[in-house]
């Protein structure tokens, strides 16, 4: 079985991943994993004792079965959380993060990477890879004490440990939460998609008995369930006329992992702690610091005064929209829980935009068609599907396996996982499986968590559509590199910077020419009509300040846990953290809020101490988009110079030159300011 899956492992096709996640493949995989971890072992021990006259870039330039292995069996932890796989994870994390350590503070190797450097031929790409390795030793302070070095070490696997377990908690957490409704009594203004999928989830949960009749029409009493998936929230957020429901919902989803058996808080305070202490030990005052080693950004304090002048810009524009929907519906107080359902329906009455009707016009495969001729007329990128190989080799029905091709050239593959079960991660991410390396092609992977519906088409609201443009966007990134180093990916260029590529796909999402071509009702195939159209333009600006607002506190209150406050317990955290949102929220929040323990993108992937890459991005995005809009948003021209200058360059050159060489100047914050109304 071992040999069968090394085999696989080997292939430059698709790799079957039926296979490989099968119970069999999975029983040996732990065993597996030591094997090959103790070669790669050898390998490095090889490496060591290598003469000078023989290093050469080669000696770097090397594939690993392990991390190939290793990255597919994470895939399926991520897309189906369940026992066995969570087990594998969990026991060999810890062994393979005590090698990793062992590389990361030998000095003999450290010794080889320099003289590579200084010695070797090297061309651009492998002087920048080189060059980045020894940065990275010299940043964990290859030349400290070797009692340092061991707290390194024992802080890297202790941190291992903890985020997994962070992860699992949030995942678990949100498996628990389930919410029954026996009417549709407070369901009324749900788009008929939205109570067909709530109708399934019951049935699915209950287990429901086939003798059970339902009439046609279904003009029986119903029961309809909703769980923690991000479309059961939104729609109770949007379309439930119970603002004490509404209320229910906000409070746990601002609570996931927060008490009882998944309770993150003392896992937070532990993170926290352990990376400023690690921090410190490497001569930074702090977290904050040492992540912005890699970043565009100078420093924290510049971050958060960029921050706090775009929240003091946009809280106006806030006060003022609150009071238009407080206005409109003769409101004295609006809650947070209510922005959404009352906003909802004041497009509808004042600005003549019904979401419910709008949704009609995005069907899932529909979309996805026009996503894929917005690439091919942008970039000459077709998407060939792969249907046998999704029938033999795919771990699901429900994904899609596609060959990339640019002008007629294959150039990757592409696995689509858009839709939601209980054992996935939250929500949307894109990611790698497997580098590109040599002739071998990556496989970039777009995982989301839209509901699919059986006896419906699948109908996405323009938020679920821009996610998809921006997913498909960070794989398109991924896949346009002219390098065949896969040390060079998208991954790494600098962090605020690679939210680019995906966050100016938005702007295609959201413009004119590309939803007339997009937006098609589902029954009819219609275009969406001039008045819709309209309504969109006229509300291009509406709730601008609550992206921008929302972004900032988030932005903020990661920076507030990585800048070296001390937390003394759990209880200090809780307060620290309400007192830091209530200073920045427009809308107070009480004791309960604990929307942190959730936190996956700081405490257990990779944005600790710069998720403000989201607004850094934007900002040069909207700068960009200008130019985008002046030339014309499909204009081949500006399109091949955009890829040839950013998306094709990877981490090839630094971020700041990139944006010079397009735009022959600095980054200007006037269009962003402009493109959210802030000014």
């Amino acid at each position: 079985m071992k040999q069968k899956i090394i085999k696989e492992l080997k292939t430059h096709n698709f790799p079957n991943l039926k296979f490989l996640y099968s119970k069999e493949a999975l029983d040996v995989s732990f065993e597996l994993l030591n094997e090959l971890l103790e070669e790669d072992k050898k390998n490095f021990e090889k490496k060591l004792k290598i003469k000078d006259s023989n290093i050469n870039f080669e000696l770097f330039d090397e594939e690993s079965d392990l991390n190939y292995f290793w990255s597919l069996l994470n895939h399926l932890l991520n897309v189906n959380s369940w026992d066995k796989i969570r087990k594998i994870i969990e026991d060999f994390e810890p062994i393979l993060t005590k090698y990793y350590n062992e590389i990361s503070f030998s000095k003999k190797y450290f010794e080889i990477l320099e003289y590579c450097l200084k010695n070797c031929n090297l061309n651009n790409e492998q002087t920048k890879i080189i060059s980045d390795s020894v940065k990275w030793f010299k940043i964990r302070w290859i030349n400290l004490e070797k009692e340092k070095q061991e707290e390194l070490k024992k802080i890297s696997l202790e941190l291992s440990k903890l985020t997994t377990k962070f992860s699992n908690n949030v995942l678990d957490s949100e498996k628990e939460f389930e919410y029954f409704l026996e009417t549709d009594e407070h369901l009324k203004e749900f788009p008929e998609s939205d109570l067909q999928n709530a109708r399934n989830l019951y049935k699915k949960k209950t287990n429901i008995k086939k003798s059970l009749k339902f009439d046609a029409k279904w003009n029986e009493i119903f029961w309809y369930a909703f769980d923690s998936s991000i479309s059961s929230y939104i729609s109770i957020m949007k379309y439930c006329s119970n603002s004490n429901i509404r209320k229910h919902f906000s409070d746990v989803n601002s609570n996931f992992a927060s008490n009882w058996k998944f309770d993150n808080r003392e896992i937070v305070l532990k993170i926290i702690n352990l990376r400023n202490e690690k921090s410190k030990i490497l001569w930074y005052n702090n977290y904050s610091e040492l992540s912005l080693e890699f970043k565009m950004a100078d420093s924290s304090e510049q971050v958060l005064k960029l921050l706090e002048d775009l929240s003091n810009k946009a809280k106006p524009k806030a006060l003022a929209e609150i009071k238009e929907i407080k206005d409109h519906f003769n409101l004295e107080n609006l809650e947070s829980w209510d922005i959404l359902y009352y906003s909802r329906i004041l497009k509808k009455e004042k600005y003549n935009l019904d979401d419910k009707k709008l949704k009609e016009y995005f069907e899932f495969k529909n979309t996805q068609t026009a996503l894929f001729t917005t690439v091919e007329k942008l970039y000459n990128i077709t998407m060939k599907p792969c249907s046998d190989i999704k029938l033999t080799h795919s771990y699901s029905s429900d994904i899609e396996i596609y060959e990339v091709y640019k002008n007629w050239e294959f150039i990757s593959y592409f696995l689509w996982d858009y839709f939601y079960n209980e054992n996935k991660r939250s929500w949307a991410w894109a990611d790698e499986i497997r580098d590109r390396f040599w002739d071998k092609k990556s496989i970039v992977i777009n995982n989301m968590s839209f509901v699919k519906n059986k006896n419906s088409p699948v109908l996405l609201t323009l938020w679920e559509v821009t996610t998809m443009f921006h997913e498909f966007w960070h794989g398109i990134h991924s896949m346009l590199s002219k390098s065949k180093y896969g040390d060079l990916t998208w991954f790494w260029v600098e962090w605020d910077f690679v939210e680019l590529p995906s966050q100016i796909m938005e702007k295609w999402a959201s413009d004119s020419e590309t939803i007339i071509n997009v937006a098609k009702h589902y029954k009819t195939w219609d275009k969406i009509t001039k008045e819709l159209l309209e309504s969109l333009n006229k509300l291009k600006y509406f709730w601008n300040w609550m992206q921008v607002l929302g972004q900032n506190i988030y932005s903020i209150t990661d920076m507030m846990f990585y800048s070296g406050i001390k937390f003394k317990n759990v209880e200090d955290l809780d307060q620290k953290y309400l007192e830091k949102i209530n200073k920045l929220s427009i809308f107070k929040k009480w004791e309960n809020y604990k929307k942190y323990t959730s936190f996956d993108h700081i405490f257990s992937w990779w944005y600790s101490a710069w998720y403000y890459s989201y607004m850094w991005a934007d900002i040069i995005v909207d700068d960009i988009w200008v130019k985008f809009k002046e030339k014309g948003v499909y204009n081949k021209e500006f399109a091949l110079e955009f890829e040839n200058k950013i998306l094709w360059a990877w981490s090839i050159k630094k971020a700041w030159d990139m944006f010079i060489e397009l735009m022959w100047r600095g980054i200007k914050i006037n269009a962003f300011l402009k493109e959210k109304w802030l000014e």
